[in-house]
């Protein structure tokens, strides 16, 4: 993988959003160490492919392709999505297809930088030619994490319930 200097902004729209994982790999950072494993269980009880991505294996990457600036969980995730496409790659070879993936990753508004997540690591696997078509599957707080366009209409308003339940089940972490 080699990075290129050309971002396009009109990706912004066209690639982080809400997409229908359907068909494709539903790629989850491990932001919680529980909870991210119960969310993917959850997208696999309604069809969906999910995985969650080993933490921590492309820490090196994340810092190459962040500042250093930002918080420490966006060069871990940055750092995740490069390692697991990179492996991709290399397994696939000529059968790897950036398309067959998405990458979720939610933003929310506010002070924290977690809402410009999705962007900045947007610009930077558009510097990567193979990876310009992983498209970044982005719940928001601006529309109160609306799941429209995630998944079926009909199905929407399960998978909220079977993940919030999922996900309160998480409680505090206990050794």
């Amino acid at each position: 993988m080699e990075a290129q200097n050309s971002p396009n902004f009109i990706s912004m729209s066209e690639k982080v959003g809400l997409f229908n994982p359907k068909d494709r790999i539903c790629l989850i950072p491990q932001m919680n160490r529980r909870g991210c494993h119960l969310l993917a269980g959850t997208f696999r009880g309604f069809g969906i492919k999910a995985l969650v991505m080993d933490t921590y294996e492309g820490i090196d990457l994340g810092k190459e392709f962040t500042s250093g600036k930002e918080c420490f969980p966006c060069q871990v995730t940055m750092g995740d999505i490069l390692h697991y496409m990179k492996k991709e790659q290399e397994r696939l070879g000529d059968a790897f297809n950036a398309e067959n993936y998405v990458y979720f990753l939610p933003e929310s508004e506010g002070p924290c930088r977690f809402g410009m997540y999705n962007k900045y690591q947007r610009i930077v696997l558009d510097s990567f030619p193979e990876l310009e078509n992983l498209r970044i599957c982005s719940l928001t707080s601006k529309d109160g994490y609306s799941l429209a366009g995630l998944m079926d209409p009909e199905r929407v308003s399960n998978f909220r319930k079977s993940a919030y339940l999922t996900l309160s089940l998480n409680g505090p972490w206990k050794p």
